[in-house]
């Protein structure tokens, strides 16, 4: 405590003895060291087709043997050196001597915005970030200083898995019903492998539901990998009418959608146990 007083008196002193003087002048002769602000982590929250929710966790770093009181911040982020994302936070905040205290930013990355500035950009797997942010701090006697800090990393652009049938194999058939099994296809598109758990799904064909489920095991997919779904069903004719046998028989495409959700983990601290929707349609083929 003595040396904290002492260090107040100091800047005390010092700020009026320097009249006219820089305030920056007056920090080097305290000793007051600039508080950095670091980015901690970077995180998806949520992801659909058109946008991704990310939580930016800011480390504030106090290097001085006093408090500090932050007012608040500005950032800027940036994929490439071009401005994606710019806001403020104004929260207040004590940071103890020596200290580091930690501030969440939840922001919205619009995938079209992206597209705009990054021609071909669901093409790459990575982005070079540049996180731009000036501290507002409240420093005894002086007053609320500004303190500017960089941080630049690497970014992984994740894409969405895709999901579609490959085809219908008719195993069983009669007058009344079939007995078919489905394959689904899961392909993981991007540079880092990923699980799939808690996959539900609803599967439409002609118009018409087929079949409405959820699986339990976790499907593991390597990068750039894919992995096949078997999905027996019992169809019966009575129920989806003389179309659909009609179509078995020849063998016709048939029109599918499928949609659901699935649950995402990857080994990358930003993206991790991430709620995913799909919705595929299309035409898949018949073997008998």
């Amino acid at each position: 405590m003595l040396k904290i007083f002492r260090l107040l008196i100091c800047i005390s002193i010092i700020s009026l003895a320097a009249g006219c003087a820089s305030l920056n002048a007056v920090k080097d002769a305290a000793g007051i060291k600039n508080p950095s602000v670091t980015l901690g982590s970077m995180k998806i929250t949520d992801l659909t087709m058109e946008n991704a929710g990310l939580a930016l966790t800011l480390n504030v770093d106090n290097p001085n043997p006093i408090p500090i009181n932050l007012a608040g911040f500005d950032y800027v982020l940036l994929f490439d050196g071009k401005q994606l994302l710019a806001g403020e936070k104004r929260d207040q905040l004590k940071i103890d001597a020596k200290g580091v205290s930690t501030v969440t930013v939840p922001v919205s990355l619009n995938f079209a915005d992206l597209k705009k500035l990054y021609q071909g950009v669901m093409n790459q797997d990575t982005l070079n970030y540049e996180l731009q942010t000036t501290a507002l701090v409240d420093l005894p006697v002086i007053g609320v200083q500004k303190f500017p800090s960089t941080q630049k990393g690497e970014f992984p652009v994740p894409k969405l898995p895709e999901v579609s049938l490959g085809g219908i194999d008719v195993k069983k058939m009669g007058l009344s019903g079939a007995e078919v099994m489905i394959s689904a296809n899961i392909k993981n598109p991007n540079s880092f492998g990923i699980d799939v758990s808690q996959l539900a799904y609803n599967l439409s064909i002609n118009g018409s539901q087929w079949a409405e489920s959820a699986l339990s095991e976790t499907i593991k997919l390597a990068e750039k990998g894919e992995s096949q779904i078997n999905i027996p069903l019992k169809l019966n004719f009575l129920e989806m009418g003389s179309a659909l046998y009609s179509a078995l028989m020849k063998g016709e495409g048939l029109n599918y959608q499928l949609k659901g959700d699935m649950n995402l983990d990857t080994a990358l601290p930003m993206l991790k146990n991430v709620n995913v929707p799909f919705d595929k349609s299309g035409v898949v083929g018949v073997q008998r």
